[in-house]
């Protein structure tokens, strides 16, 4: 009896031990990936002089990481859910530091950025699988704790991805931006192979059962409309948004992703099961992200331009300065995470847009004021606002899906999440641009002529905030539809609870 209860206390402590380790494996997946988008930016200057290329050739390395990342999340989604979420995942590692050993040995700048391509699609393995496994290895109670994890260490990879690109570049080579990337991945993958249980172990088939049914249209398709559509997106301030090629690929783009949708509608095996957007919790909490998501990729690319040119501040100083949102962002997610495990994820997702919205507007209404004061105050609020939403939105997605299509759920939430970055960044920069006193489309164009008056460009970041407090709106507006009817639900139960209590009591 005595050996039963020693069994029984060390058995939670076991598991505990188990939890932290699922977490921890895809949270620093989570953080590699971020960390390989920072990291490599600050570097593009020395890769251009060596290989001898132009500033917008090395881009491209940067470039199709994100498109390729993006565009193949849907496929591999629906992959983890046949092979099996471990497989993917481990499969995602190991891709990822093989794309990191060609990229250190490239030769051209053409390797380098089919190495990246390599690399992408290890990243879009690695997250697509990831936000998967949570709610599919984890009970419930400790998913929104495993999401914060997840967050926090996503936006360190952002936080310290710079920094790290300088120290690197500045005391060794480019190169070793990705060689540590390989001893670092190498362990990775053996810890999390200790770490992540078998995929039968969470009844999740582990036999090849892709053969039963491949959407090869539906894969060519979406990845292609997906990635014209990105590529469009980020690289359309310097082509000019009203230019021949950037409208033609927009077109393009949808007509390839309308003529994915028709296809899914009458594929016998679909990479995206459009039943999955009648759960209205998982919709919604999509949909949230794609609104809410547009401030933040929005305020990644106009800030630096508003500290730079509006403030007088040294590159130095705004990386540091904007260290006050990153950091905000992650102690809060942190503690939000935690939260939704005991209260409706939907309550602090409304309030953190609300305080995002709120945040945008009054930024908007003080971009004129003099000093840091407002800047700071509003950097720090707005990272406050979305590390409660973060994590809560990524709870209530994920812990939505069914068992069978978490796979499916992740890779829909990770792409609709990036799309909301890209068009917050499209869309912010497009109002910007066209405060111009001569129109047009291209920010930096107008910079470059000297064609933005110091009032006009001030005007212009004022509009772009007060849309992205709009936007802001909308994303609440898709939170508080989860939260009333939580509250409905709730409601519901505590009447059942007394009726069957009235009952008993009779």
């Amino acid at each position: 009896m005595e050996a039963d209860q020693s069994i029984a206390a060390v058995r939670p402590s076991r598991e505990a031990s188990g939890y932290w380790g699922i977490a921890l494996s895809v949270a620093f997946a989570a953080f590699m990936t971020k960390l390989d988008t920072y990291i490599v930016n600050i570097t593009l200057p020395t890769i251009a002089r060596y290989f001898n290329v132009g500033t917008s050739d090395a881009s491209h390395t940067v470039i199709v990481y994100l498109v390729v990342g993006t565009s193949t999340l849907l496929f591999f989604g629906r992959l983890g859910d046949r092979f099996g979420l471990r497989k993917i995942f481990l499969w995602g590692y190991g891709l990822f530091t093989v794309g990191s050993l060609l990229c250190a040995v490239s030769c051209s700048i053409l390797m380098l950025i089919g190495s990246r391509l390599i690399q992408g699609l290890g990243g879009a393995m690695l997250i697509s699988s990831g936000f998967a496994i949570i709610p599919k290895f984890l009970p419930a109670n400790k998913t929104g704790w495993a999401f914060g994890i997840l967050s926090t260490s996503a936006m360190l990879g952002v936080i310290i991805g710079a920094p790290l690109g300088g120290l690197i570049n500045g005391y060794m080579t480019w190169h070793w931006v990705f060689i540590i990337n390989i001893p670092v991945g190498i362990m990775a993958i053996m810890a999390a192979a200790r770490a992540l249980p078998r995929d039968h172990e969470a009844g999740q088939s582990s036999g090849l059962e892709i053969n039963q049914g491949n959407d090869v249209p539906g894969t060519l398709l979406s990845f292609f409309g997906l990635a014209i559509l990105l590529y469009a997106l980020t690289t359309g301030s310097e082509w000019g948004w009203t230019s021949p090629l950037i409208a033609g690929l927009l077109f393009l783009s949808l007509l390839l992703i309308v003529a994915f949708l028709v296809w899914e509608k009458i594929c016998a095996c679909p990479l995206i099961d459009f039943s999955l957007f009648r759960n209205s919790r998982f919709t919604c909490a999509t949909l949230a992200a794609f609104f809410g998501y547009m401030l933040m990729g929005g305020n990644q690319f106009l800030m630096p331009f508003y500290l730079e040119l509006a403030k007088g501040l040294d590159t130095v100083s705004v990386g540091l300065l904007l260290l006050v949102n990153s950091v905000a962002s992650m102690v809060l997610g942190l503690v939000a995470g935690r939260l939704s495990d005991r209260i409706p994820p939907s309550f602090l997702t409304t309030i953190a847009m609300a305080s995002a919205g709120l945040s945008a507007f009054v930024f908007s209404v003080y971009v004129r004021s003099p000093g840091l004061i407002p800047v700071v105050v509003f950097l720090a609020w707005f990272g406050v606002s979305y590390g409660l939403f973060v994590s809560p939105n990524n709870n209530q997605a994920m812990s939505a899906m069914p068992e069978n299509e978490s796979g499916m759920g992740s890779g829909v939430f990770n792409t609709v999440n990036t799309l909301g970055l890209a068009f917050g960044v499209a869309l912010l920069e497009l109002i910007l641009a066209q405060a111009a006193p001569h129109g047009g489309a291209s920010l930096e164009s107008h910079l470059h002529q000297g064609k933005i008056s110091a009032g006009a460009f001030l005007e212009g970041f004022e509009r772009a905030y007060l849309f992205a407090a709009i936007v802001c709106v909308v994303a609440l507006a898709w939170s508080a539809f989860t939260m009333f009817s939580d509250i409905r639900r709730r409601g519901m139960a505590k009447h059942e609870l007394r009726a069957r209590n009235s009952a008993n009591k009779c």
